[in-house]
């Protein structure tokens, strides 16, 4: 596993560990925060990863910072633009 595919993985069981501790579907998260359900899905599953303003969106909605999805770390580049 490469260290870019890792992070994904890393942060998609972040993601769903946020969600379900918060009693949220993947359907209400994603379209409360104005993302399509499946990409949402597959940011979880550590397919891909969310824009800036997908994690803004999200962070909101789930009252966190960004980092927190990040294990408290700013926003690696290597999740937004690949490493």
């Amino acid at each position: 596993m490469s260290e870019r595919e890792a992070l994904l993985a890393g942060v998609g069981e972040t993601l769903v560990a946020i969600r379900a501790r918060l009693g949220v579907d993947v359907e209400d998260a994603a379209r409360s925060a104005g993302i399509e359900p499946e990409r949402l899905a597959e940011a979880e599953a550590g397919e891909t990863a969310l824009d800036e303003r997908e994690l803004a969106a999200l962070a909101e909605r789930y009252g966190c910072a960004v980092e927190a999805f990040f294990g408290g770390r700013v926003t690696p580049l290597s999740y937004l633009f690949g490493a």
